[in-house]
């Protein structure tokens, strides 16, 4: 009988050092498990934060190429103005001459 007693103390030891092991393994485990689901969290924000910029950045572009649009359009009603001041200006330059040609003609 204090055989068996000391047989089943020993196998008591035993299992409770596996279940020890077990524990250490399990919250091993769950550490880990929480260490990567905190991980993905940050991943999962940082993307969400990304995403915010991209659309933000998107906006900025197309802001920037109105502008950009705009600001075309307005050079070339710039440059059609310049050129029809051009022909004006050519114009009273021509009639400039021709007065004074008349002028000289009467001054004579």
């Amino acid at each position: 009988m204090v055989d068996r007693l000391h047989q089943y103390i020993r196998e008591l030891s035993m299992r409770r050092k596996s279940m020890e092991a077990v524990n250490k393994q399990n919250r091993g485990f769950e550490e880990g498990k929480n260490g990567a689901s905190d991980e993905m969290k940050s991943l999962e924000e940082e993307a969400s934060a990304l995403r915010l910029k991209i659309k933000k950045l998107e906006a900025t572009l197309e802001e920037k190429v109105k502008e950009a649009s705009d600001a075309e359009a307005h050079a070339v009603a710039l440059k059609k103005q310049s050129e029809h001041f051009l022909l004006e200006n050519d114009s009273l330059h021509e009639d400039n001459q021709n007065l004074r040609t008349q002028l000289r003609s009467l001054s004579r």
